[in-house]
């Protein structure tokens, strides 16, 4: 299996254990002998109009996906998941049952579901110290993980350029109570530590937030470099432009997993869903 590195995806090794993937024993209880001699189990890092980025002890790999299973919307596989990949063919045999999906109500008229992230054990929910901070928002975005079985961790981003940041955390204690609230400034590397609790090796968290309030340079400064561009704010009403364009899934130093998700805009309820 030829190596195929993720477009903007940064490793400092293309192998990892299924343990440093964050493998978890209740995901072997699913397969049998013979599912792993017909195939060995990889995590989805990317996910493309042709097929998938999958991680495995076999390195990385892009691999094609059953054309029902393409298909498929509810379930459509997503970033974070597990899947089983055929042993002499870069093809997937079957999705591994999953810890937790977070999905979200697509645009349109359909409802359909929209998968965001699979096989979370935190979400990091990102608001800003401005008028970006949302109440109605924050409480959808808790939802969200709370549905889901996801532990929620609020971060509430750019809290040097407030002059009453103390003043968002109350607000946001009102609102999820025994909910751990940080106040971060991503620019700071000592100020981000407080997030590393949740970042341990083998854990996968995932970013959520409205645009515009620092996920893509809350995401650098975890990762460790530039991968994305970040936007410029406007100081007259506080609002970005979305800069990340597609979920992907980050290894940091730490040994976790990162996925960074675009900048929602919630058109309809959301809501978490635990397994198929």
């Amino acid at each position: 299996m030829r190596f195929i590195a993720p477009q903007g995806f940064s490793m400092p090794t293309p192998f990892f254990s299924l343990h440093q993937l964050g493998w978890r024993p209740g995901y072997a209880q699913q397969l049998t002998i013979e599912d792993f001699e017909a195939g060995y189990p990889a995590r989805v890092a990317g996910v493309h109009r042709h097929g998938l980025t999958v991680l495995s002890s076999r390195g990385t790999a892009l691999v094609t996906l059953p054309s029902h299973r393409a298909a498929s919307s509810e379930t459509a596989i997503t970033v974070g998941d597990w899947v089983l990949i055929e042993q002499h063919a870069d093809r997937v045999l079957r999705l591994i049952e999953r810890q937790s999906l977070m999905v979200r109500v697509a645009a349109g008229g359909e409802h359909r579901l929209q998968s965001i992230a699979a096989n979370l054990d935190s979400l990091f929910i990102v608001t800003s110290c401005n008028d970006d901070f949302n109440p109605s928002r924050l409480e959808r975005y808790l939802a969200l993980a709370f549905e889901a079985a996801v532990t929620p961790v609020i971060v509430l981003s750019k809290a040097d350029t407030s002059d009453d940041a103390m003043a968002y955390v109350t607000e946001a204690r009102q609102i999820a109570p025994g909910v751990a609230i940080l106040l971060v400034n991503a620019t700071d590397a000592t100020s981000v530590t407080q997030l590393h609790p949740w970042l341990q090796s083998g854990q996968t968290v995932a970013l959520v937030g409205s645009s515009g309030v620092g996920k893509s340079t809350l995401t650098n400064r975890l990762v460790g470099n530039t991968l994305q561009l970040t936007a410029a704010i406007r100081e007259d009403d506080a609002k970005g432009r979305h800069t990340t364009t597609a979920r992907e899934m980050y290894a940091l130093a730490s040994g976790a997993w990162l996925i960074d998700t675009p900048g929602m805009h919630w058109r309809g309820p959301c809501r978490g869903k635990r397994g198929l």
